[in-house]
């Protein structure tokens, strides 16, 4: 799971903007030694404790949702290029023969690639209307 404390700068109904200080986000980094964030980072997160603007609030993002993301956005992305790429391969050769079937099958895995993504992000403004792969907060501290 993913912790983090917050303090809310706005909420309204069920969501809420979360301020995060950028130094407790970047402690267990392996890449805080070379990066250099704004101090503060913000967040929309599904308000289930009802905090109010101006209180200190611990928020989650539960495994599950995490994995589900990870697979959407870098998962789905490399099964479609390669299946692609192989079958563009497989196809350019039976139909054109050897040359340029290497080019055939990348220009095809690319054109699918970006389509994959256009899709991915459709879905995004979708599901961000339920909250699907949202934060959310746990606790009032």
């Amino acid at each position: 799971m993913m912790e983090e404390e917050g303090i809310v700068v706005e909420a309204q109904g069920e969501t809420a903007k979360i301020r995060i200080d950028k130094k407790s986000a970047c402690e267990g980094c392996s890449a805080a030694l070379i990066c250099h964030p704004e101090e503060h980072d913000y967040v929309d997160a599904v308000n289930l404790a009802g905090a109010a603007a101006g209180q200190k609030v611990k928020i989650l993002v539960r495994p599950e949702v995490y994995v589900k993301a990870s697979i959407l956005l870098y998962g789905l992305p490399i099964l479609v290029f390669l299946t692609v790429a192989v079958a563009g391969k497989i196809l350019a050769l039976r139909l054109l023969g050897e040359l340029y079937s290497d080019l055939w099958a990348f220009g095809a895995a690319c054109l699918f690639t970006g389509i994959t993504f256009m899709m991915i992000v459709r879905y995004h403004r979708k599901s961000r209307r339920r909250h699907a792969y949202a934060p959310e907060i746990v606790e009032i501290l």
